[in-house]
This record gives C-alpha cells, structure tokens and sequence, in this order.
C-alpha cells in the first residue's frame, strides 16, 4: 500500500470521526436547549403516545410512526406535545411535524386553514371569516369555537409568519409545521398559545365532547377495528389455498350496522421452474417463487343463501344469461341456477 493511499484513508477516517462527533456534539446540545426550558425529549416515542389524537392527519391510512417527541408546558402552563407524524397506505401520505395543545375541554373536530383544506377531512364548509376555511360538522358549533377573539388570536398566528392550519381533535388544539430547533419552537408555541386561551370551556360546554378512547382508530368509522392478522380467516372463507406462505395483514372489523364485516390482504405465494442459458450457454433451471397478493372484503349476512360467484374461480356451475356482452366480461358460477337468476337480473348486470 503506498503512503499517499494510506494518507487517503487516513483523511477519510478523520472526516468520517469528525462528522460523527459533531452530530453528537450538536444532539447534545439540543438535549440541553430543550431541557433548559423545563422540557422532555423522547427520541424514539411509541405511536402510543398519540394515539388519543384521531381526526386528519390522524385515523387515516395503516402504517402510522411517531418520532422526535418534545413535551412540557407553554410560559402559561399549557401542557403540549411536539412530534413528527407520518402516515400512509390506505388514505393520503403525511409527513410533518405537529404541535399539540392541551384544551380545558374535549370538543368536536374542528378544521381551520387558511389555504386548502387538510387531507382527508371530509366535513362542510362553514362561512366564518374571508381569510380562513373552517370545516365542522355543525356550524353553530364552528361559530360558538371561533369567537372574534378567537379568529384574532389565529390571525396574530398567522401574521407572525406562521402556516395555519389548525384543527381541534378531542381535547387537543393541533398545528401543522411546527419546527424543531429549540428557540424557533418556543416561539412557535407562544403565538400560538393564545387562541387556546381564547377558547372558553364555559361557553362551548353544551358542545363538550365525551373523549374517545385512545386507539388505533379510523377517522369518521367509530366501529372500526383494528385486529391486523387472523389467518384462521382464509380457510373461514373458503379462500384459495394454492401455494404456501398463506397470511392475513391490514385486517379490519366492524359491526356495519347489524352486518358484520371482515375487510383484510390475503397474502401467498407459489413457487414455478424455468429453463434458462447461462453464459457458457448451458441449459439450466431455477426456482422461481412469485408473490401473490388479493385484497377480501366479507359481510356477514343474517341469513344463508346459496353460493354465487361473480368473476371468482370458487365451486359450483357455470351459469350463462341472455346479455352474450355480460357473459364475455363475467364468469358467474353458482350452486343454485335459479337462486342466481333471481339474483342477477338485467339491473344487477
């Protein structure tokens, strides 16, 4: 090895060492900037922890993380939380770091912005001020929360640089881009302590909402469940069973309304042998193994009735109806061609 490689690697190591402490030197310090302030600091909370939030972003898609958690209490002594939240998979991706403050009350979701409308809120406009768009269920509510002092709390907000974007999710008043760095934070969380102060508990007590157990919830679908696997499920509902490596994830449950229902990914795999030419131009086989995947969604009915199968490859006989159109795009098969002919008439098709 000759000096100068070794000088290189030499070099390399140094500058390696060198980024390494000073991100711990500057971690440290930023321990030390929130500790100073009376604050806590979790580098790595559980999605537990913010689990008691579950209006937008909140309650919506499967994979939910939590990171970079920062609590205490604003110079007025409300208790806050700081975190970033990402979620996706089954509703809209987020990425962004929130704040949260506690309120005197639990309320009903309420959606402030003063440009577009947060992902995933699904409520009425309500027509309060021309500079924001506020979303609630029930306008008298919206109207009753977002008092004139209210609105000019939020405005301050705003004006002082801020992106607003506020919604009320139980007892918490949450924000949308917060920052990190310890002096810009608690800047952040004192011009926007002041429209909680706004908020009075007497005058918005005939809207006090009961506070929803913590949990892995869904936004807008209080009788979901999340039970995430059940493979006992694919042989209950008679699922195909080729292959191997047969699993259940993303299961949900719920009552629907007398109908139960089972909504879940059913997962396998098959395995298949090719011939191919290597480089030497030899014949050889491989194993490949291929991913399967089939999205189930199953509601119980009061009742049993005999089986029909729209596209499915599931038992039963092959049925066929006056419409040659309907029969070349779907495969109807059933243990009961009368039953299904009752069934399947021209404004079922």
């Amino acid at each position: 090895m000759s000096n100068t490689t070794v000088v290189i690697i030499v070099a390399v190591i140094v500058v390696v060492l060198g980024v390494i402490a000073f991100l711990i030197i500057r971690r440290q310090r930023y321990k030390r900037a929130l500790k100073s302030r009376g604050w806590w600091f979790d580098s790595s909370p559980a999605l537990e922890t913010v689990l008691d939030h579950q209006a937008p972003p909140f309650g919506l898609g499967f994979e939910r993380k939590v990171d970079e958690g920062v609590a205490g209490k604003t110079r007025a002594g409300i208790p806050f939380r700081v975190f970033e939240y990402t979620c996706s998979g089954g509703g809209p991706k987020f990425d962004q770091r929130l704040a949260s403050l506690q309120l005197p009350l639990a309320l009903p979701d309420l959606f402030v912005s003063s440009s577009g409308v947060r992902s995933g809120v699904r409520l009425p406009a309500v027509d309060i001020d021309a500079r924001l768009q506020v979303r609630a269920a029930d306008p008298g509510y919206a109207r009753a929360a977002l008092t004139s002092a209210t609105l000019n709390a939020i405005a301050t907000f705003g004006q002082a640089g801020y992106p607003v974007d506020l919604s009320i999710d139980g007892q918490q008043l949450v924000a949308v881009g917060a920052p990190k760095q310890p002096d810009e934070l608690e800047a952040y969380l004192e011009a926007l302590a002041p429209v909680v102060q706004t908020i009075d508990p007497e005058r918005l007590s005939s809207y006090a909402a009961t506070p929803r157990p913590p949990g892995f919830a869904f936004y807008d679908r209080p009788d979901w469940v999340y039970v995430g696997r059940d493979d006992s499920l694919i042989t209950a509902y008679g699922l195909t069973q080729v292959g191997f490596g047969h699993s259940t994830e993303k299961l949900i449950r719920a009552t629907n309304d007398g109908l139960p229902l089972d909504a879940f990914v059913h997962r396998w795999k098959t395995q298949r042998t090719e011939t191919y030419t290597d480089s030497d131009g030899n014949t050889r086989t491989r194993t490949v193994t291929e991913q399967h995947s089939e999205t189930v969604c199953v509601v119980n009915m009061p009742f049993a009735f005999p089986l029909i199968s729209v596209g499915g490859g599931w038992g039963g006989e092959r049925v066929r109806f006056e419409s040659e159109e309907f029969n070349d795009r779907f495969k109807i098969k059933t243990s009961s061609p009368k039953f299904t002919y009752d069934v399947i008439h021209p404004r079922t098709m």
